[in-house]
């Protein structure tokens, strides 16, 4: 059954709290009490309108919302589903936690620059919150690559040679992985189904029957690699590297946005885009019928071969 699509302009909401945030830490970077009560109040407020959103989307509907069409089938605008919802609740949370926690840290050590890195704290939520309402994979790319750039400045905060060195080869490997692999894949799967948007059920994807399958795993790997903010090797490299910045800094890579970006841009293009269905007949997801568990439970409870 088709999901109920409702038109809701609190995605446009949710995901300008926190950019709003962002220019209101720049204009009050004089006074340190301020700046971080601006900080905790976007924070809140990106919480709070998330928060709002749970009882639609666990009546089953779909929230939507378009800020403008390009051509047809490639749209700029925001959805939030339940996969979506996870992503979205859990980075807005932990946004509220971090606030404090890098406010102390910041302040505590005299830290330089300390409305810089709030301000650009708050972009980096900006892209997260966006990667999760996005409706289609334009809409995603667009927000993935505000994160690699906002996120820069946080991971070459120190401005000492390490610092600038891990910043660098921060943004290489995200960058170039981006543009070199999810751009050219994006184009080539606008071509093929004529859209960009996000499948509604997880089980069909938006690839057309017909496709050659060398085609669909090209496509595939493109996709698992050029996120490479999910750490995936040989592209993970960049992740210890990054961990110069300051400690607040390497919380967010973690636990609230960076990772987790790429994680959950892979699961909802592998899901969105490719489906289930598709990914088990390639054999490029789980096996079917069967969990880890039951093969970890058969293994354990089969005879083991005697050695002589």
């Amino acid at each position: 059954m088709a999901p109920k699509i409702v038109e809701d302009s609190r995605l446009l909401y949710a995901v300008l709290a926190p950019l709003i945030g962002a220019g209101l830490v720049m204009a009050t970077g004089r006074k340190p009490n301020l700046r971080e009560a601006c900080s905790f109040v976007a924070a809140a407020t990106l919480f709070g309108l998330t928060y709002s959103l749970i009882s639609a989307v666990h009546a089953g509907e779909t929230l939507h919302f378009t800020l403008f069409q390009l051509l047809p089938g490639l749209s700029f605008s925001l959805r939030a589903d339940a996969l979506s919802m996870v992503f979205a609740l859990t980075a807005s949370f932990l946004w509220v936690v971090a606030v404090f926690y890098s406010a102390g840290y910041m302040r505590g050590l005299a830290e330089h620059a300390q409305t810089r890195f709030s301000a650009c704290f708050a972009l980096a939520l900006f892209g997260a919150i966006g990667c999760a309402f996005a409706d289609n994979l334009l809409t995603l790319y667009l927000f993935y690559e505000i994160v690699s750039v906002t996120t820069y400045p946080l991971v070459a905060h120190h401005q000492d040679d390490e610092g600038y060195e891990g910043a660098k080869k921060y943004l290489v490997y995200l960058t170039t992985a981006a543009k070199g692999l999810i751009l050219p894949a994006m184009v080539l799967i606008y071509v093929l189904s004529g859209t960009l948007d996000f499948a509604h059920n997880a089980h069909v994807g938006i690839l057309p029957a017909g496709v050659h399958n060398g085609v669909i795993i090209v496509l595939y790997i493109c996709c698992i690699l050029g996120f490479a903010k999910n750490g995936i090797m040989p592209l993970h490299n960049w992740l210890p590297s990054a961990m110069v910045a300051p400690t607040p800094v390497s919380a967010l890579l973690h636990a609230v946005a960076v990772v987790k970006v790429g994680v959950f841009s892979t699961v909802r293009v592998m899901l969105y885009v490719f489906g289930v269905d598709l990914m088990g007949n390639l054999h490029l997801g789980l096996p079917r019928h069967t969990s880890f568990r039951s093969q970890y439970w058969s293994a354990r409870s089969s005879p083991s071969p005697r050695t002589t």
